[in-house]
């Protein structure tokens, strides 16, 4: 039998975690170490009676938090993520609770994806009569830190016997009241690179007697571009994006440089592309260095691995989203080119992340930017669908056991 739950049944608990999630959102912390975001989420935890909590999960200078809430009935051990930490962005939202600490602010939501995990946990330690085990992780260092990673690395999955991860992120291009999803690579590799061609360097007027490195990186600007359109199959996706060029100084400008420096980013969402690309961008180096007769140095950081929803469990995910929220409320999304260090943990278990709308007449700026602020109302359609997934993935042994059980009695009657 399903268990179902839906967004009205946790009106008290979304309550309760609005609050947590302003006072997040007006103090912001970014990378691995968030000691007062830690320090909130714990006192949270506390009021709502929740005694198992792990704390430096991911290390000592980590703040990986784990909250173990475990049924009245055995059942499968499952485990609910969200993100912790904030962005190096100057907040413009003119909100009562906006960013007390300049340059940083919840540009991505992840104040609200705690304020969702922490319904679903207040609901549950209202309601402990569930099979199974949750695991409620929170996790620091989504923003280019790989905290997921360090989690993982610290033996997550194995200190606390995670069967499937499942995670919700915030999306203003989805409505209110809706969730999306997508199966299979959701999002990309999101790797980087530095190119450094170090030349000859020389008076401005005599270039002849150097080896002008800006030109050779100049030229490796435009090569690149060639990557995606001349190598890559049309039929996959990738992105190559030069972002930053660093050669002389601003003073020099009859100085030619001895080094110029490219730095940015490639997306790819499978591992034949993300090496092909990566196999050009040295050939490409390597051939105009000795064009220009200098050496270059390529390093190339594979940073997040690509999100891979598993289809199975995506498919029963948005399946038991439709009983929550209605079939109208369930969407196919696309796959984009953001990073989620999320997919650490899908490399180790299968699961899924969904989309959760949250764009109103209010809340329309996108991610990332210096006026996005989560949406409050969005907490309660989050939290319903993790809720539904969880409850109904941790039983399903438990209805198997039953299941087997009532098997035997027959085949045993039979035999009688």
């Amino acid at each position: 039998m399903t268990i179902v739950i839906h967004p009205e049944d946790l009106s008290e608990d979304a309550a309760f975690a609005v609050p947590v999630r302003e006072a997040l959102h007006s103090d912001p912390e970014i990378g691995l170490h968030l000691p007062k975001t830690e320090a909130r989420i714990l006192a949270a935890l506390k009021a709502l009676k929740i005694d198992d909590v792990h704390t430096n999960i991911g290390g000592g200078a980590v703040s990986g938090i784990v909250a173990i809430l475990r049924g009245t009935k055995p059942g499968r051990t499952i485990a609910l993520r969200a993100d912790t930490d904030a962005l190096p962005i100057e907040e413009k939202t003119e909100k009562d609770y906006a960013s007390r600490t300049p340059g940083r602010m919840h540009a991505c939501g992840h104040d609200g994806h705690t304020a969702a995990l922490l319904t679903v946990l207040s609901y549950l330690s209202r309601h402990r009569d569930f099979a199974g085990t949750l695991i409620a992780v929170f996790q620091p260092g989504e923003e280019g830190f790989a905290g997921s990673r360090y989690m993982i690395e610290d033996g997550l999955v194995e200190k606390f016997g995670i069967e499937e991860f499942y995670a919700l992120h915030g999306d203003a291009s989805v409505d209110l009241g809706k969730v999306a999803f997508f199966p299979g690579y959701a999002m990309a590799n999101a790797d980087a690179f530095e190119i450094v061609f170090e030349g000859k360097g020389g008076h401005g007027s005599k270039p002849q007697l150097t080896h002008d490195p800006v030109v050779a990186a100049s030229e490796d600007v435009l090569a690149l571009q060639t990557i995606v359109s001349r190598n890559v199959n049309p039929d996959d996706a990738a992105v190559v994006s030069v972002c930053s060029i660093e050669a002389g100084t601003r003073e020099g400008t009859s100085v030619i440089p001895q080094s110029a420096t490219l730095r940015g980013t490639v997306r790819t969402y499978e591992k034949d592309v993300q090496d092909l690309i990566e196999l050009r961008m040295h050939e490409i180096a390597n051939g105009i260095a000795v064009m220009f007769g200098m050496n270059p140095t390529v390093t190339y950081n594979r940073l997040y691995p690509a999100l891979y929803n598993d289809p199975e469990r995506t498919a029963e995910a948005r399946s038991l989203a439709e009983t929550a929220l209605g079939k109208e409320n369930v969407i196919d999304f696309h796959r984009i080119p953001g990073g989620e260090d999320f997919a650490f943990m899908l490399q180790k278990r299968p699961g899924c992340i969904f989309r959760l709308g949250i764009r109103d007449r209010d809340h329309q700026s996108p991610v990332h930017t210096d006026t996005f602020d989560f949406n409050d109302e969005a907490i309660e359609t989050g939290a319903a669908v993790l809720l539904t997934v969880a409850l109904n993935r941790m039983a399903e042994n438990n209805q198997e056991i039953i299941l087997f059980s009532l098997s035997c009695l027959t085949e045993c009657q039979a035999i009688l």
